[in-house]
């Protein structure tokens, strides 16, 4: 499979899962309390879920092109706008629940930037590398070292991590220097850092699920949105020489 259809692909799953994780009652819940602060109706979760699955059909089985990358872009664009300004605090949520936003568009930025280019050029690779460092310089700059919370910290505690607050903002430091590392290293110190940052995707989700599995079932999305996260890194490590 060409990297435009992975990336695609990984997208695609993305709005697969938003919309038919709505079967769960967990999702169902936790979306009518956000409609609720919006004063919206619990049919517009259905209407929103219905689309999002006619979107990812779309996405999973067309090449990327200009007006369905644009009409994604929106719909990513509006739902972070719409939730920042309601909550400004997601913005800094430790799973990145609205910061994963940014690398999830340069993932369809990049895969139209490989069918335009016919490949995946320099541009096209650079924007995927920003987009994947992106994730790791908002997650661990503002959760875990301007706005450490609760939630992180109480995590830390139960996992028996003594001084959880000089923990957290460790490894916020710990991935801040990963996105630096990300964007100037190359060749195998490169690979290095990325293979680095392939374990930690798939690891801290599953860690975090084990303890709270709610969150694979989030309507925000926070889990389901790393598997673009491991499509691109996976690109970049595999094409990094």
């Amino acid at each position: 499979m060409q990297p435009s259809r992975q990336l695609t692909a990984s997208v695609a799953a993305v709005w697969l899962a938003t919309a038919l994780l709505v079967l769960v009652p967990g999702y169902r819940l936790e979306g009518q309390a956000w409609l609720g602060r919006l004063d919206m109706d619990p049919l517009w979760m259905w209407a929103t879920c219905a689309g999002e699955l006619v979107l990812g059909v779309a996405v999973l089985l067309m090449k990327p092109r200009a007006w369905l990358l644009g009409l994604q872009t929106l719909m990513v664009l509006g739902f972070t706008v719409i939730l920042a300004l309601l909550e400004p605090m997601l913005l800094a949520h430790p799973l990145g629940v609205l910061s994963k936003n940014l690398p999830l568009l340069a993932v369809l930025w990049t895969a139209w930037l490989i069918e335009r280019d016919q490949g995946l050029s320099p541009r096209a690779r650079w924007l995927l590398r920003i987009g994947m460092a992106t994730v790791w310089l908002t997650e661990g700059l503002f959760p875990k070292l301007l706005f450490q919370q609760a939630w992180e910290l109480e995590l830390a505690s139960t996992l028996g991590i003594p001084f959880p607050e000089q923990f957290v903002g460790a490894l916020g430091l710990l991935q801040v220097s990963s996105a630096v590392l990300a964007l100037s290293l190359r060749g195998r110190a490169l690979r290095g850092v990325l293979l680095l940052q392939l374990l930690a995707l798939l690891l801290l989700p599953l860690m975090v699920c084990a303890l709270e599995p709610q969150w694979l079932w989030h309507p925000f999305g926070p889990i389901t949105k790393n598997v673009p996260l491991l499509v691109g890194t996976w690109i970049l490590w595999r094409t990094s020489s």
